[in-house]
């Protein structure tokens, strides 16, 4: 059989089901082919490159002309145009509905989909938010989606399927499966509109069914092959004992503060080594112990912390200055929380004792 396009994607990609759940929805598997990028030589072969230079799925190729169509939402709009005479259109005839679905693409493609990568990434690629600030972000966002969604339903919308269906279903399989390794319960992620609308597409619209079985073989297959296992906050977590510094972040007992943010707290050492001491420490410790415990989870709550010390360092007068970290009894660490001492207010000598 002859297809006219083919689509390169896998299972487990929640942007890649956005068009798959066009093509399954409008029956087109005899027209456009599901191809794996493995038949391309894969995503970073050089082949796959050439059509799409960022080496990402899904990518759709044009057979008849060769053209290369990168990006979920372009590939869906050209499906929903060259095909718009299959049913169903995706385009609520409501033209509120219409701007809901518009507005609720865009807010997925902006907001939700370039920070997913912190449920199930080893290394960061969402910024210089650490991982549980971005979790707790994807959460937030959700509730603003769930502000959004229609009163009526059964779709996000209204009463017409229309592409916004297609293109939060994927990623909800995902926080579905994900946000409770973080601690979260769906009730915490899921307010009662999206819900509703997740309960209906899971047992009443087999496309969407076929849809979540497919992305969730795929992340059941990663569970097996232990993907969490070293991702903080899911598998990985922060056990070690509570110290007096989790005491001074609560207020539980007293400290001569110098300054506090929602990420560090700078307060004054009990025991001066110079006329100025004043340590930084983190107030979500996240496993970071020791310094020799951080990892690319910790680059901007590390490069904060230093930023802070400099900042405060500078407020405090002081024309030069040390930054110190102890890490382990050996280098002279007692309270394991990572902490920054700066010292100050007279001449530093080398090496230090």
């Amino acid at each position: 059989m002859s297809h006219a396009a083919v689509l390169y994607d896998m299972p487990v990609s929640n942007n890649g089901a956005r068009c798959r759940f066009i093509i399954y929805q409008k029956r087109l598997e005899d027209t456009v082919q599901i191809c794996s990028p493995a038949d391309l030589g894969g995503l970073k072969s050089e082949q796959f490159m050439k059509l799409h230079p960022a080496g990402k799925m899904p990518l759709l190729v044009v057979n008849e002309t060769g053209e290369a169509i990168p990006e979920s939402d372009t590939i869906a709009r050209w499906l929903l145009y060259t095909y718009a005479d299959r049913s169903p259109s995706f385009v609520p005839a409501d033209v509120k509905e219409h701007t809901l679905a518009g507005i609720l693409t865009r807010w997925h493609d902006c907001y939700l989909q370039p920070i997913q990568g912190a449920l199930y990434k080893a290394a960061p690629n969402w910024g210089l938010a650490s991982r549980a600030e971005t979790v707790r972000e994807i959460v937030r966002q959700l509730g603003v989606v769930e502000g959004l969604v229609s009163e009526s339903g059964p779709y996000l919308t209204g009463a017409e399927l229309s592409l916004a269906d297609a293109t939060v279903f994927p990623t909800c399989i995902f926080f579905a499966f994900m946000l409770p390794k973080f601690g979260y319960e769906t009730d915490a992620f899921f307010g009662p509109k999206l819900k509703r609308w997740w309960e209906h597409m899971t047992t009443s619209e087999a496309v969407a069914m076929r849809i979540h079985a497919e992305v969730l073989g795929a992340l059941d297959g990663w569970e097996a092959a232990g993907r969490w296992d070293t991702i903080l906050g899911a598998g990985l977590r922060d056990d070690a004992p509570a110290t007096i510094f989790d005491k001074i972040i609560a207020k539980e007992i007293p400290a001569d503060v110098l300054y506090e943010d929602d990420k560090c707290l700078a307060f004054r050492d009990i025991n001066p080594a110079a006329p100025t001491h004043f340590l930084v420490i983190p107030k979500q410790r996240e496993g970071l112990t020791q310094l020799r415990n951080a990892t690319e989870d910790h680059v901007g709550l590390l490069g904060h912390l230093m930023l802070v010390a400099g900042r405060v360092a500078t407020e405090q007068n002081l024309e030069g200055f040390r930054v110190v970290v102890n890490d382990g009894a050996q280098g002279g660490q007692e309270v394991f929380h990572l902490h920054l001492h700066v010292l100050g207010g007279r001449q530093m000598s080398w090496p230090p004792g």
